[in-house]
């Protein structure tokens, strides 16, 4: 197999922000076409306008968007919204992240566009679903990470709760609208019929806190936030080195023995209080006092290495500038270079999977908002310039080249 397997599916995406870009994103790299609708001006996706930000894109944008075509449209144009719906006439997919009810009210819902292409995947990422009593509400990433419950796991011990340090909850939710719409396309493609595809960011958002719940409602306990420990075993958290932290999962039994004996504090293995993972979580800080001081004489590399080789499981904690010091991406092919015209070379990471039957291309392409319009209308629709100039002849409206 020399293409990549999704080559030929073409997918209209009117997604924005993160909760949906990244998951199209995904299809993009196993291969589909994706054709990205913008609005015109100020309205284009607000990752163009995040640092690190030239010429209207940003690093950020070009993260999830990489080999996407650009076109606009403004649905309150005469023309746009019929355009729009001949488009999703040749797509095999429609995808779009606003809020519920929305593409209702723009008269381009799932029930509008499946009578002009009743074979149409429609998969529409929202805060709380297409349906039930919370379906209109809106919601943006850092809120559902608090209503999902998640947010009330992290943090300090004794806290209330702390955020995600990265947007969790838009893109674990777009992950598996990824995940949704190929289940879609595998339905389409064996029974010839359409199907809509609801992914709640919500819902998605509970699974990440998926076997605290089910601990809840098994036993009525509730989980509070716990720093970097361990909720259940020891020793199993942090620990401090002379240059930062090191992750140490020592709550085997073995594990524990081993981390114990590197450290020259073998004497203690088997005293009461620590004889097993449960008691080593009841005497945390007992064994802090005697870990501690020990492990501020290594550095992170050295403490890492030493358990590593003792076949206890540690690693660095890594700031981004360590992360990128070491070879592991380049190792892992992940790097990549998406190149726009105007913003120029934009370094990103790539899909975080190797496949031995096909590769995914390591150099891909950047699009200015709007730089494909006549290209796409002209490929997909046969419209003529005179057709396409006339489309576009508002104030404002993207230049057609």
């Amino acid at each position: 197999m020399t293409e990549r397997p999704l080559s030929g599916i073409r997918i209209l995406d009117l997604t924005s922000m993160t909760a949906g870009p990244w998951g199209v994103q995904i299809l993009a790299d196993l291969g589909a076409d994706v054709i990205k609708i913008e609005r015109p001006g100020r309205q284009h996706d607000v990752n163009r306008r995040l640092a690190v930000s030239a010429h209207g894109t940003s690093s950020y944008f070009m993260c999830m968007n990489k080999d996407k075509k650009s076109i606009e449209f403004d649905f309150n144009k005469p023309g746009h919204k019929e355009t729009f719906l001949k488009l999703a006439e040749k797509c095999d997919v429609v995808t779009e992240n606003f809020k519920s009810g929305s593409m209702t009210r723009l008269g381009l819902d799932y029930g509008t566009i499946k009578k002009v292409n009743p074979k149409v995947v429609y998969s529409a990422v929202s805060g709380f679903g297409q349906t039930g009593p919370k379906h209109a509400l809106p919601a943006v990433d850092i809120v559902i990470q608090a209503t999902s419950g998640f947010m009330s796991l992290n943090g300090d011990k004794g806290s209330e709760g702390m955020k995600g340090g990265s947007s969790l909850a838009d893109l674990y939710s777009s992950t598996c609208s990824a995940l949704a719409i190929l289940a879609g396309i595998l339905y389409e493609m064996e029974t010839g019929e359409g199907i809509m595809v609801d992914t709640s960011m919500q819902s998605t958002c509970m699974t990440l806190a998926g076997y605290e719940l089910a601990r809840y409602l098994n036993t009525g306990e509730i989980a509070r936030p716990n720093g970097n420990a361990d909720r259940e075993a020891g020793f199993s958290q942090t620990v401090p080195v002379k240059d930062g932290l090191v992750m140490v999962d020592a709550a085997a039994d073995e594990h524990f023995a081993a981390f114990m004996e590197l450290l020259g504090l073998g004497s203690h293995i088997h005293e009461e209080a620590y004889r097993d993972g449960a008691s080593r979580h009841d005497h945390a800080e007992s064994l802090e006092e005697l870990i501690f001081p020990v492990t501020q004489g290594y550095t992170m590399a050295e403490l890492a290495k030493a358990c590593r080789e003792a076949g206890v499981p540690a690693g660095e904690v890594n700031t981004q500038d360590r992360l990128l010091r070491s070879s592991y991406l380049e190792d892992q092919e992940m790097l990549m270079v998406v190149k726009d015209e105007k913003f120029g070379d934009c370094k990103t990471l790539g899909l975080p999977i190797q496949f031995d039957q096909f590769e995914i291309p390591k150099v891909r392409r950047g699009a200015q908002a709007g730089a494909d319009t006549k290209a796409v209308l002209k490929e997909f629709l046969d419209m003529s310039d005179e057709e396409i100039k006339e489309l576009y002849s508002y104030e404002g409206a993207v230049s057609i080249k």
